[in-house]
């Protein structure tokens, strides 16, 4: 069994709070992008990262960071702003780090990819966008099960599993795939809700996919007041109260 983040967007009480919450027996966390942007820890998180080897797909606030060349006109003016002060306070290790990452991964039957399989940077947020990658992905990757994606910082399955539920937010996907999973964002959730989230999956080529959502609460506050400290757009921290 796997764990897969995504999105920790530089708040270190959200990503301390969902590696405890890790079990026992995962083998590995995988990490889907974005370790940074918007939060007022930006080095801390990526300590964590790669301290503990933590396989990282490169997120597109990682390399609007990181890579000088980035038009910021791509981001809105709170984003831009954030960008530029996590600039300044990211070191140059920490720096090379996430530039050095690659911006997709693959293992046996799961593919890992930061916004979409045909474009890193694409968010998939329609129907549209989902079936055009399921096809694309049932063609370019035919032994790859499930797709692990981010990006949107919201929980998603493409396409709505009819299996049933086994346990607490537990998706049987074995069947009918192959599927797009989103784990939702560690670190600023946009689909209302107010924790953190995550997914534990079970190896797709052992027995099927299996994917387990899990939802931890953080210290909000905290992370809140953190932000508002270091001068930071307001909103950014107004925002995680509401999930959006």
């Amino acid at each position: 069994m796997y764990a897969v983040i995504s999105d920790i967007h530089g708040n270190l009480e959200a990503l301390e709070a969902v590696l405890r919450d890790v079990p026992d027996g995962v083998e590995r966390v995988y990490c889907l992008g974005d370790v940074i942007g918007y939060g007022a820890n930006p080095n801390e998180c990526c300590d964590i990262v790669r301290e503990s080897e933590m396989p990282l797909i490169t997120g597109n606030h990682d390399l609007a960071v990181t890579d000088l060349s980035t038009d910021l006109a791509w981001f809105n003016p709170v984003a831009a702003t954030a960008v530029e002060w996590t600039r300044e306070q990211l070191s140059e290790e920490n720096a090379a780090f996430l530039l050095s990452r690659p911006r997709m991964m693959q293992t046996n039957g799961a593919l890992f990819v930061h916004g979409s399989i045909r474009d890193p940077d694409e968010y998939i947020i329609n129907t549209s966008a989902a079936r055009d990658n399921l096809a694309l992905l049932k063609s370019e990757y035919p032994n790859v099960t499930v797709c692990f994606f981010g990006h949107t910082h919201v929980k998603t399955v493409a396409p709505s599993p009819n299996g049933p539920v086994t346990e607490d937010h537990t998706l049987d996907l074995s069947e009918d795939g192959p599927y797009l999973v989103n784990p939702g964002s560690v670190g600023q959730p946009r689909d209302g809700d107010t924790f953190a989230s995550y997914v534990l999956a079970e190896h797709p080529e052992e027995s099927g996919a299996r994917i387990l959502y899990r939802f931890v609460e953080y210290d909000v506050e905290q992370a809140q007041a953190k932000i508002r400290k270091a001068g930071l757009p307001g909103m950014l921290a107004d925002r995680l109260a509401l999930g959006r």
